[in-house]
C-alpha cells in the first residue's frame, strides 16, 4: 500500500516502551523485517503535542510524505502544514479497495479488543465509505 513507511525513532521508542504488550511486539517484528524503517526526527516545534507526533509530522513535512496519525491534535496540526493525513481506519479502508483485505469490520473489533480507541464517529464513516 506504501512504497516506504517511515517510523521516527522518538515514535518507535513510545511503541517499544512496554515490550510485554503484543502491539510492541509486532512493532519489532515489523522493524527487523524492514517493513517499518527506523529514521532521525527533525526538529519540528508544535505546543501541545507529544514528542512523537512532532517528530513524525517532521519527518513527513522533511521528506514530502503523508502522515500516519490518530491523534486528532496531531492530524490538524500536519493538515495545516499541508501534509496529506490518513489514520488507521483509513488504512483499513485502502486496504479493502485494493483487495488486500476483506472486511474493515473484523480488524476494526480486533482493534478494539487489543485496548485501541477508535470513535464511533469514525468507525461509522469507515464503515459506510469501505461500504459495509
Amino acid at each position: 500500500m506504501f512504497a516506504q513507511v517511515q517510523v521516527p525513532n522518538a515514535v518507535l521508542a513510545e511503541c517499544v516502551a512496554k515490550p510485554e504488550l503484543a502491539d510492541a511486539r509486532r512493532i519489532q517484528v515489523a522493524v527487523g523485517n524492514g517493513w517499518l524503517i527506523p529514521c532521525e526526527e527533525p526538529d519540528f516545534d508544535a505546543p501541545g503535542l507529544q514528542p512523537g507526533e512532532r517528530a513524525a509530522i517532521g519527518r513527513a513535512i522533511r521528506i514530502g510524505a503523508g502522515l500516519l496519525a490518530d491523534d486528532m491534535a496531531a492530524r490538524l496540526q500536519a493538515a495545516n502544514c499541508g501534509l496529506a493525513v490518513v489514520g488507521t481506519l483509513g488504512v483499513l479502508v485502502r486496504a479493502k479497495r485494493l483487495g488486500l483485505l476483506p472486511a474493515v469490520a473484523p480488524a476494526i473489533e480486533q482493534l478494539r479488543d487489543s485496548g485501541h480507541y477508535l470513535g464511533a464517529r469514525s468507525i461509522a464513516a469507515a464503515m459506510a465509505l469501505a461500504g459495509e
